[in-house]
């Protein structure tokens, strides 16, 4: 009796601790597509009103890389008689997707860098229009600090790959291998000669 409770014991620890390591994931997820978030308000702001250079560069840094920025406004920023703004157009280069940031707007982590994408639905209609299916942001580490690197309109093959790992319960195939190779699962399975390990 000593032997099973010991055993149901380190079934659920393994349990719970590699459920811990998979929330780790989800977090960083959430966070990459907080920042997201935050830099396109930050350009949506441009067109608020009329700034100097110095206080729109302000604006941009935390969200962008110096590259992109440079990008960005030589595209979209226009003189006005006190100062710079941007102006919405039909086609708004270099100005971050509108994510839908649900179970559809993956996270993908590949070459050190992260990649928010989202296969667009195309019956929906806004300002920013796009010729592919699927759109995207880059971000690299700058500093410290996770900053938007591109805009993607076309997804290299190997992201799309990356982005379709996820099953349809959005899990990541990572997380569901942690899930399969914990011994409390395993061990259910065979109990009931039936196997839980979700759908891939």
């Amino acid at each position: 009796m000593r032997i099973m409770a010991t055993i149901f014991s380190i079934m659920l620890f393994l349990t719970f601790g590699q459920a811990s390591h998979a929330s780790t994931t989800v977090g960083t997820d959430s966070t990459i597509k907080e920042i997201v978030k935050k830099s396109l308000d930050a350009q949506v702001k441009l067109s608020e009103k009329e700034r100097d250079l110095k206080e729109i560069h302000e604006m941009l840094i935390p969200y962008f890389t110096s590259s992109f920025i440079q990008k960005f406004l030589k595209e979209n920023l226009v003189k006005t008689n006190y100062g710079y703004q941007t102006f919405g157009t039909d086609f708004a280069r270099y100005y971050i997707p509108f994510f839908s940031y649900d179970q559809y707007t993956k996270v993908v982590h590949y070459n050190n860098k992260y990649y928010v994408l989202e296969k667009r639905n195309l019956d929906n209609e806004g300002p920013v229009l796009y010729t592919s299916e699927y759109q995207g942001v880059c971000l690299v580490n700058e500093d410290g600090k996770w900053k938007v690197e591109n805009v993607l309109y076309d997804l290299p093959i190997e992201l799309i790959k990356k982005m379709n790992e996820s099953d349809k319960t959005g899990l990541n195939k990572n997380t569901v291998a942690l899930l399969a190779e914990n011994p409390f699962f395993l061990g259910w399975k065979h109990l009931f000669n039936r196997s839980f390990y979700p759908i891939i």
